[in-house]
């Protein structure tokens, strides 16, 4: 099993016809929107959705379950867990989740696992090289909104 993209983003939605839609892809960071550092009150409430595009080399059949783990600066925050199937044919595999309820404790650095599981045991683990930073954005450093002008 090899990990082809590994993205982190607010949504994500099953689309008629097989297609998936991402919601506000996060690149190198989540920054927490505030007044000043102060005003944040943590831990603070998101929600985030997980999407993984795998290459399945049909080496996990045996595989009946995942477990998907986010850490914020080393401690557990986020764990999805739960039975899965691996078709035995090769080829790309997806596998989303999205969790409205993840409680980010402070600022620091986001990073994931994902296990897959035969019974209670971890067969093959998956850490994506992500270190994602959160962050406060005071309001004085936000960007000006984007201004569209026609011509």
């Amino acid at each position: 099993m090899k990990l082809i993209d590994f993205i982190i983003c607010d949504d994500i939605r099953q689309e008629i016809g097989g297609k998936v839609t991402l919601v506000g892809v996060y690149e190198d960071r989540i920054m927490i929107n505030a007044p000043s550092p102060d005003a944040v009150r943590w831990p603070v409430q998101l929600k985030l959705g997980f999407f993984i595009r795998l290459l399945n080399d049909g080496s996990l059949a045996e595989v009946d379950g995942f477990d998907l783990q986010v850490r914020c600066n080393a401690k557990m925050i986020c764990r999805l867990s739960g039975p899965i199937s691996i078709p035995p044919r090769q080829g790309l595999l997806n596998l989303f989740f999205v969790n409205s309820a993840v409680r980010i404790p402070s600022e620091g650095t986001l990073s994931v696992a994902l296990i897959f599981k035969k019974g209670a045991d971890g067969v093959h683990e998956i850490r994506p090289d992500l270190n994602i930073q959160v962050r406060i954005a005071s309001s004085s450093a936000a960007p000006p909104p984007l201004q569209v002008t026609r011509h």
